[in-house]
């Protein structure tokens, strides 16, 4: 009856199908599956993305099954061992009697090592604690690599912009050289280096096209959602190239729980109470584990005896274990305080790592501000002299060539203040990940900290 109701209850058959799942997923929308949000079209700010991310990212659906898994290991630890049932039957020769037949049953007891199912409880423990540690890193991956799409996508269509600008500029440059070439004012020369430099910025325009298009690709892939579902959304992040605005206010609280509460900290510190862990479950196998079987048999002592008369009966019980004759399971314990060892190490290692990109993002972050702001004083200075440019021709001491090339100037010092921008941010990003918390914007009001557990 004990046998029959274990096998009585047991899931049902969940087949996958992958040309269900690859449709399902092409048929994604971001409307249908974040009816909490705004509507895309209106435009999404970055918390509203990352919100949407954190709902359909599949790599995070994959991560919170992991721990959903592992963290299933915890009731299996708590069990108690089940005994074991053995059925046997025994021939017996008896001398001046018939042969007969002993049946029997016996049942087998493991009794536990004390303390065993404690600690097999708190490795089980361990084991999802580490898993949520890789699921919080997974998490502020995902947020990396969407803040940097977005930024992409950004700062690239902000290009194309300002390129289509500068080539309809190169387009009147070149038209009023042309003009000039005919009537004889300068060299037509000069005409090939205008053209020149009008193939040069439509190349440009098309990589920019191209990485936004990328750029795209990339969102998509960190939202989760085919590139399809982001058609004619508008990325709405208009203030992300003014750098003055960033003024993240340097903490030592930020370094400091950085250094001891990052993912990576947090998984080699379960990595090293695993290891210690799994030493004191080695060394607790120097005492025996005990196996009791008590056993019970009975039958008849031949065919032609009385059976009421003639039956027979037999009680036992053993004790099984292991005898330290030719090892005292020092093999064994010498590998776990290896691997304890090695997992020390790699602490000190993870954390050396995380000194060394934390130093590099504080170093890079105040460079990155500072060529911006010398990209902005360019931008002032083509600014002047496209004024002076426009009070020149108003006065009529200048012509209208000088004032395109002015104007051409002032594109391209805008282009190279947008360049300057784009790699402060990627580099306020970097601090952002060194941190592994975010520093301003929307992002910050939610719980995204270096403490994997908020």
């Amino acid at each position: 009856m004990a046998l029959l109701a274990a096998c009585a209850a047991s899931p049902g058959p969940a087949p996958l199908d992958p040309s269900n799942t690859a449709a399902a997923f092409s048929a994604r929308r971001l409307d249908q599956l974040t009816p909490e949000l705004p509507a895309p079209s209106q435009g999404w700010d970055r918390a509203q993305w990352l919100s949407a991310a954190l709902q359909l990212n599949p790599k995070l659906a994959e991560a919170r099954s992991e721990v959903a898994t592992i963290a299933a290991a915890e009731r299996t630890a708590a069990q108690h061992a089940n005994p074991t049932m053995n059925l046997f039957a025994e021939y017996v020769g008896i001398a001046a009697h018939s042969a007969d037949w002993l049946y029997g049953l016996s049942l087998d007891f493991l009794l536990r090592r004390p303390g065993e199912r404690a600690r097999a409880m708190h490795y089980a423990a361990l084991e999802t604690a580490l898993a949520n540690s890789d699921l919080a890193e997974s998490i502020w991956t995902v947020r990396a690599a969407l803040r940097q799409a977005l930024l992409e996508v950004a700062s690239s269509r902000d290009e194309s912009g300002l390129l289509e600008a500068l080539i309809a500029e190169r387009q009147m440059l070149l038209a009023s050289d042309r003009a000039r070439a005919n009537a004889g004012d300068i060299s037509r020369t000069l005409i090939l280096a205008d053209e020149l430099e009008l193939s040069r910025v439509q190349q440009r325009l098309r990589q920019a096209q191209a990485r936004r298009a990328e750029a795209v690709s990339r969102l998509a892939a960190a939202v989760g959602v085919p590139v399809a579902a982001l058609d004619e959304i508008p990325v709405r992040w208009d203030d992300w190239a003014d750098i003055s605005a960033l003024t993240p206010t340097r903490s030592g609280d930020w370094r400091s729980a950085a250094l001891i509460g990052r993912p990576a900290i947090i998984h080699a510190l379960r990595q090293y109470d695993l290891a210690e862990s799994s030493l004191q479950s080695e060394l607790a196998k120097r005492w025996p584990e005990l196996h009791l079987t008590p056993g019970y048999a009975w039958g008849g002592e031949g065919v032609r005896e009385d059976p009421l008369n003639g039956f027979t009966q037999e009680t036992a019980l053993g004790v099984g274990f292991e005898l330290p004759v030719f090892n005292q399971h020092q093999g064994p314990i010498g590998e776990a305080l290896a691997r304890r060892a090695a997992a020390g190490q790699h602490l000190i290692a993870a954390q050396a790592e995380l000194f060394e990109q934390i130093d590099r993002a504080e170093l890079a972050w105040p460079r990155a501000r500072a060529a911006w702001e010398d990209a902005a004083g360019v931008v002032a200075i083509a600014d002047r002299q496209h004024a002076a440019e426009q009070r020149s021709l108003a006065a009529g001491a200048g012509d209208r060539a000088g004032l395109v090339t002015a104007q051409v100037a002032t594109t391209e010092a805008q282009l190279l203040l947008l360049a300057a921008a784009y790699d402060a941010e990627s580099a306020f990003g970097a601090l952002e990940d060194a941190y592994h918390r975010p520093l301003q914007g929307p992002e910050s009001e939610l719980p995204l900290g270096a403490n994997p557990q908020s």
